[in-house]
This record gives structure tokens, sequence and C-alpha cells, in this order.
């Protein structure tokens, strides 16, 4: 079940309930097809029963969650076509956002890009230090998600990322799922090449690179993951 999780300075019980049973949710603590109980969920995040109901309503919004009349709520199961249709848009979207901070791209975002990129290469040198690879699988997904979003915000389209972001749910649970560690050593090389496209102003590489670094996930999964992944997903 749900771990007790931090709330942040100055968050509501509705914002902290959302976001303490989403991050479980996409960390996969709580697991595609679990039964959400409200009073369980209630008791571990010391809220009422409000706040969370209205949060599960909210992530079954976003396709994390089902709600069953007379039933219950279940933690949705993956949706693979859904991976892909995010994956198609997630693509489109970020190859013209790439393709501009080839012409024109902020310092700052740069060597937030850089730092950003330093501190998944450090993540990768304490692989060794977390007893649970689902730990820094998630630990990973947090640095990507941002750098991501710097190459968004850097050209003043953070709504277009968060919009991204909730659809690609999917995207990450199923990465979550796989936990493979050669996938985050081909995705810290392909970050420190989309920042080298962007100094180098080579625009010619954006479709191959992020082409690779978006759909080799989904390309392994169709090859060689179809069974482990089976029982959490969709049929």
């Amino acid at each position: 079940m749900l771990e007790m999780s931090a709330r942040l300075p100055g968050e509501n019980n509705i914002n902290f309930s959302y976001r303490a049973i989403r991050e479980g949710i996409l960390s996969l603590e709580l697991k595609p097809g679990q039964l959400l109980n409200v009073g369980e969920l209630s008791e571990t995040l010391k809220v009422s029963s409000t706040p969370i109901k209205n949060a599960l309503w909210k992530l079954q919004q976003e396709h994390l969650v089902d709600l069953i009349p007379q039933v219950g709520s279940y933690v949705s199961k993956i949706d693979l076509e859904l991976v892909e249709e995010a994956a198609n848009m997630w693509f489109d979207l970020e190859k013209e956002c790439l393709k501009s901070a080839c012409h024109v791209f902020p310092k700052d975002s740069l060597n937030q890009l850089k730092r950003n990129l330093n501190f998944q290469e450090m993540l990768l040198d304490q692989q060794s230090d977390f007893p649970d690879p689902k730990e820094f699988i998630g630990e990973f997904c947090k640095l990507d998600e941002e750098f991501h979003s710097i190459i968004f915000d850097g050209l003043r389209r953070n709504t277009t990322w968060k919009a991204i972001s909730h659809m690609a749910s999917d995207y990450h649970r199923l990465i979550m799922l796989k936990q493979a560690n050669d996938d985050v050593k081909h995705m810290v090389a392909e970050h420190r090449d989309i920042i080298s496209i962007i100094e180098k102003r080579e625009s010619e590489k954006v479709v191959t690179v992020l082409r690779n670094h978006i759909f080799r996930p989904m390309d392994d999964w169709r090859t060689g993951h179809k069974t482990e992944i089976s029982e959490f997903a969709l049929t």
C-alpha cells in the first residue's frame, strides 16, 4: 500500500492527496489493477476522505484510476494504445522545440540542462547504493522529466510540456516496469546528444536522436518484454 509521503510547504489536503497518490501510481508503489481503499488512503495520508475522493476523480481524468460505481476504485492498467499515442505526440512536439532551440535557446536554460545531466551521471555512478532497483529508476525518471521540461520552459512552452507529461503517464509506467539499467545508460547518452545538438545547432540530427530516445523503450517492449508487462496492461 501507499507509504506516507512528505507534504510540501503550503500544500493543501487536496493537492497533497492528489500528488501523493499520483506519485505512488507512477512509481508502481500502487500497481496497475490494485484496489484503492479510500479509508486506507485517508489513514495513510492523514487526511479526510473528501480530498482522497477528489484526487481519485482527478486521476481518473488522467487515465490513471478507474472508478467503478458500486464496486470501487482501481489503479488503471497500462493502456498500450495510449502509450503509443502519447509517444507520438511527445515526439512531434519536442521535435519542433529542439529545432527551434537550435536557432535560439537561453544560455541559462542550456546550463540547467548540463547541471541536470551531471546529476544523471552521478546517479548512474551511485546505482549500486540503491537496494531497490525501482527506487533508482524512479529517481532517474524525475531527472528525465526535469530535463525535458527545461527544454520547453526555455522556449516558453511549459504548458505544452505539462500536457505531454500528463498524457505520457502510462509511458513512464512502462519504463518503470522494465527496470532495465541499460535503458538508463542509453537515455543519459541521448540526453548528452540533445545538449550537443542544441549547442552546435545541428537541427538535422534532431529527428534521429529524438526518435531513438522516445521510441526505443517501446520497441524493446515489443521485442522482448511482453510477458513481464502483460499482467499490468490492458488486453
